[in-house]
């Protein structure tokens, strides 16, 4: 006699996530994060995150850069006609533009990194969207290092930093901190390795694989390959 047919009983499908939820499920459980940015396509969210974590970070660096600036300008003999005002003119200008960096150029980022994924996971322009959101979801852990590093930074005396190296190597998370006769240039570029970059990388690389159904070594090399990239662009003067 033979049995009747058993549909199989499909998996649940997980709730969707979005604002502050899938903010955390960005920190705490990846998977999850990544089915919802999957569906939803949501990023406000994160980049309001990564804003207010970037603004609050330079505004923190503000009487460092200061310090800094007014001890590089007062060893170069060209700007011996040089005041405090123009000092602290000059340090609001790197404030500013470290505020612009953290928001302008994350998007800018952002795009960039959705072009790439979009095009190694063949998906097609329709996928974009998903791509660009993973990208800025996954941005979260970077901005939480650099607000951790200004928080770091405000709490010792301003005096304590003779220069922009000794900024970079203020906490101990990056390769920077391990390489002490290294140029001012190959300071930044070594800072931007640390723990909090490869934390959002390796989502990147989880997140494009769970996504895009991308083997994992070449989600790796993706994702690697993008920190280097922006490594590089950190170190280019005027940014």
């Amino acid at each position: 006699m033979s049995l009747p047919a058993i549909d199989a009983i499909p998996e649940p499908t997980p709730p969707q996530r979005r604002g502050l939820r899938l903010i955390l499920d960005v920190i705490v459980a990846p998977k999850q994060a990544f089915a919802s940015i999957a569906a939803t396509r949501e990023w406000l969210p994160a980049f309001f995150i990564v804003s207010v974590l970037g603004f609050a970070g330079s505004l923190m660096l503000g009487p460092a850069l200061q310090h800094v600036i007014g001890a590089e300008v007062a060893a170069d003999p060209s700007a011996a006609h040089a005041g405090p005002a123009d000092v602290a003119r000059l340090a609001g200008y790197e404030v500013a533009g470290q505020v612009v960096w953290q928001i302008i150029g994350s998007l800018m980022l952002w795009l960039w990194t959705a072009v790439i994924l979009t095009a190694v996971s063949g998906a097609g322009p329709s996928s974009f969207r998903v791509y660009f959101s993973l990208a800025a979801n996954t941005a979260i852990p970077a901005s939480i290092g650099f607000f951790v590093l200004a928080l770091v930074i405000s709490l010792h005396d301003p005096s304590g930093y003779a220069n922009f190296s000794a900024l970079n190597r203020a906490l101990p998370d990056n390769l920077a901190f391990f390489a002490p006769g290294e140029s001012e240039r190959g300071v930044s570029f070594l800072a931007s390795f640390d723990l909090f970059g490869l934390w959002s990388s390796l989502l990147l690389a989880f997140g494009l694989r769970a996504i895009g159904k991308v083997d994992l070594f070449w989600a790796l090399v993706t994702a690697f390959s993008l920190w280097l990239a922006y490594a590089v662009v950190q170190t280019i003067p005027g940014l």
